[in-house]
């Protein structure tokens, strides 16, 4: 230790006694900048690293960092809704609107008014409702998997609680005589009886090993049999016997389905929406039936449905919607399927639930159409007639999805989750805009020309949008999907460059192995690179060269399990798929979430919490730096490149990290997604405030005024064509050591008014303590040896 700080003192000796000879030899004009070159000054030590001086922290962190800018978008999703009778009489439609701390809607299906909205505390939708013989409802929510009870006799609803626990959905309830209700959960396949009298839980087990969604049941009253339809990747159709939990599997032979959505029971049969197709099972056999193709006259084992289910039986069978919406019914008694006649379509969407309401001694059904617009629609299977409205169900703050500023206008873009629905947010008057619906977005980028690439789940499409030309067939225009063809189904990364859109794409349903899509912009082909990163998501894009480099994530498709430990880096040639360089810079890690160029030609990435540095040309790691612990998903996480720092939002955090010491900053330490930044430099993400489920609300963030623009960020001092060995840093908020010494680009009469007007900032800079007298010495005889005024 002696040694070595004597060598440190003698350095800075040498130092400080070569820079007072060059002064003073300036000085008496015995220097001039004619004089020998630079290279004629001896390098005291030209190889070794100095000490770091203290880092600057620019910005503290606070919990008002953030401005909330409230909802930009409210919206009505409905999954499925159900009709019922109120004590007094009144024929009601019952449904639960998705968004923060739902709440159940109560709507007179004659007066057509809003009757009651009950608040469901916890949960953020509902994907699962039945009304009980003795008119009592029960609702099946998400993402809590509770199972709540509303009496229409006291007008409350009683939270029952998680039924399954470590569930997050509820599916397909089903009530049996005596007002029992059964359903099937996620992710755990698990499928269970509620005894409405004990209040008492019968779960049936997990029901398979591998797929994850229990996605339906059905009770049948006939034979007290539970049937529940496994999902994803292969359909399953199991039979519960409800008193003895024996087991079954009756699936058809031959089955391609990947899951069976939907299950309903009516005259000894189980109808099944299979991968939208419907499919007819025999209750007591299991055998799949033959049916009658009313239009064709031909024999058929399935028929299109979009619908949720079938309606329970009535005049004329059962009922639901086709591939077109036209309303087709199945009838029971001989076994034919087809349109109804005179021919009826639902404009308003696929048929979503159904009740039977006696009018004048005739029973007609009643039923909600589509998810987004609250469509009812009421139909006569006597006379044939059909009527269709919009219920005034209520519309709530909608859980955001994804944002994008507009780098021209410096509008923002937000989409809604699950809903599909996107709004513009103008910054100028704080007001938002609805305009064309999207579907959920998943990844999006500007192409450079005021258009727009839009990845968008489901079915893996990239679409084509030009925001300032009105909407129409072919705006958006879609480019391909992937889900038939490829088996992709989330475009999580969008990144346009040149001729070429590069998307990373997670697998479908119960699938292995994301993609990456090379789109060529000049004739509209695509070409997929399936499993580069063997079992794993595509996450993250950014091109290097005329490769690109690529992120992973361990995430299969929805309703899967990783097979892999840890995320991928590799390097692509798009033109072959060929993987010409494959690391892990971060051991462990769950996901690449983001990836850029950094101001210092390296490739940057988000690897759960870490941040780290790859050079492109060799795939070297040159840095990781922590921003937190934990793992994230192919979804999470943002950076950019602001002031010479780089900006973030990941595992819910906003941070921003000195690139030049290492250090970084949380400024927010919750409830954040995603990150855009407008022309004039704030940044947009989406917040979920404090207590909620979902992000709904716009937020802002303006970072401290740059001193310095376009900062000099190499990571050590240079003084024209020299490095002087200092380690650069930020002294205040966007300026760094370099950007403060005076500049040696500017017009230098001569060497000498240079190397002076070094000395003397260093001189103000040492006095005040922000830069040492050992780092002040290394720049002066930096500066002495430049080229700079010569």
């Amino acid at each position: 230790m002696f040694s070595r700080r004597h060598s440190l003192y003698a350095r800075c000796r040498y130092a400080l006694t070569t820079v007072a000879v060059t002064l003073g030899l300036l000085a008496t004009g015995g220097l001039h900048a004619t004089a020998a070159p630079p290279g004629d000054l001896p390098d005291p030590f030209p190889s070794e690293n100095w000490p770091l001086g203290t880092p600057t922290r620019p910005i503290a962190p606070s919990a008002d960092v953030i401005k909330d800018l409230g909802s930009p978008v409210s919206s009505l999703t409905i999954m499925e809704g159900a009709i019922g009778h109120t004590p007094d009489g009144r024929d009601v439609v019952y449904a639960v609107p998705a968004g923060e701390n739902a709440r159940l809607n109560v709507v007179d299906l004659h007066s057509r008014e809003l009757i009651r909205t009950v608040p469901l505390p916890g949960a953020a939708g509902g994907w699962a409702i039945v009304v009980t013989p003795n008119g009592d409802v029960y609702l099946g929510t998400y993402a809590n998997a509770h199972l709540y009870r509303y009496s229409p006799a006291t007008g409350e609803v009683t939270d029952l609680g998680q039924p399954i626990p470590g569930q997050s959905q509820i599916y397909g309830l089903t009530s049996d005589q005596a007002g029992n209700v059964y359903a099937g959960t996620y992710p755990n396949a698990h499928a269970f009886k509620y005894d409405a009298t004990t209040g008492q839980v019968t779960d049936y087990g997990s029901l398979d090993p591998v797929q994850q969604y229990a996605r339906s049941t059905v009770y049948d009253p006939d034979h007290n049999k539970l049937f529940v339809g496994v999902s994803t990747p292969n359909a399953r159709l199991l039979r519960i016997d409800v008193d003895t939990k024996a087991v079954e599997d009756i699936t058809p032979p031959g089955t391609t389905a990947k899951d069976f959505i939907d299950l309903d029971y009516a005259g000894g049969k189980v109808f099944a929406n299979a991968s939208s197709r419907l499919v007819v099972v025999d209750a007591v056999t299991g055998e799949q039936v033959k049916y009658t193709d009313s239009t064709t006259g031909q024999q058929v084992m399935d028929y299109p449905i979009a619908a949720r289910g079938v309606s329970a039986a009535g005049p004329g069978g059962v009922y639901f919607t086709n591939n077109t919406l036209a309303l087709t019914h199945y009838d029971l008694d001989t076994n034919t399927v087809g349109p109804v006649s005179p021919p009826r379509t639902l404009t308003r969407g696929a048929s979503i639930g159904y009740g039977w309401v006696t009018e004048n001694g005739v029973p007609v059904l009643y039923g909600l159409a589509g998810n987004y617009s609250g469509g009812t629609f009421r139909y006569n299977p006597a006379d044939g007639t059909l009527a269709q409205w919009s219920s005034p169900f209520q519309y709530v703050p909608s859980p955001l999805m994804h944002t994008l500023a507009d780098p021209t206008t410096g509008k923002v873009f937000v989409n809604v989750y699950l809903n599909g629905a996107t709004s513009i947010y103008d910054p100028a008057t704080g007001k938002s805009t609805v305009t064309t619906r999207q579907g959920q977005v998943e990844g999006w980028a500007w192409d450079g020309t005021g258009k727009m690439y839009v990845g968008i789940y489901p079915y893996g499409r990239l679409s084509l949008w030009d925001p300032a030309a009105p909407e129409s067939p072919t705006n958006p225009k879609e480019l391909f999907s992937l889900v038939d063809s490829d088996h992709q189904n989330r475009p999580v990364a969008v990144v346009p460059a040149g001729n070429r859109v590069y998307v990373g794409t997670t697998p479908a349903y119960g699938e292995y192995g994301g993609a990456l899509t090379v789109y060529d912009v000049p004739t509209g082909s695509h070409t997929v690179y399936r499993n580069l990163v063997t079992d794993q998501t595509i996450s993250s894009i950014v091109p290097s060269g005329t490769d690109v480099w690529v992120g992973s994530s361990i995430e299969g498709g929805q309703g899967t399990e990783p097979r892999a430990s840890e995320a991928h880096l590799v390097k692509v040639n798009p033109a072959t798929g060929e993987v010409l360089t494959d690391i892990v810079p971060v051991p462990g890690a769950a996901s690449i979430n983001e990836l850029v160029t950094g101001p210092d030609g390296n490739v940057w990435g988000l690897a759960d919490g870490i941040v780290f540095a790859v050079n492109p040309s060799t795939g070297v790691v040159q840095r990781l730096l922590p921003v937190f612990s934990g793992a994230t998903g192919s979804q999470d996480g943002a950076l950019s490149w602001r002031d010479g720092y780089l900006y973030g939002v990941t595992g819910g955090r906003l941070f921003v990290l000195d690139i030049l010491s290492g250090s970084t900053t949380v400024l927010r330490d919750r409830g954040l997604n995603r990150l855009t930044q407008t022309p004039e430099g704030t940044y947009y993400t989406l917040l979920r405030p404090d207590g909620y489920i979902n992000p709904t609300n716009l937020a802002s963030y303006t970072p401290p005024v740059d001193g310095c623009p376009q900062s000099d960020v190499r990571s050590t001092v240079w003084t024209g064509n020299i490095d002087s060995h200092v380690q650069n840093r930020f002294l205040t908020y966007g300026c760094t050591l370099t950007d403060v010494l005076p500049d040696a680009e500017a017009d230098w009469p001569n060497h000498a008014a240079y190397v002076i007007a070094v000395d003397r900032k260093l001189r103000e800079l040492e006095k005040a303590g922000s830069v040492q007298r050992w780092e002040g010495a290394l720049i002066r005889i930096a500066a002495a040896r430049s080229d700079v005024g010569r």
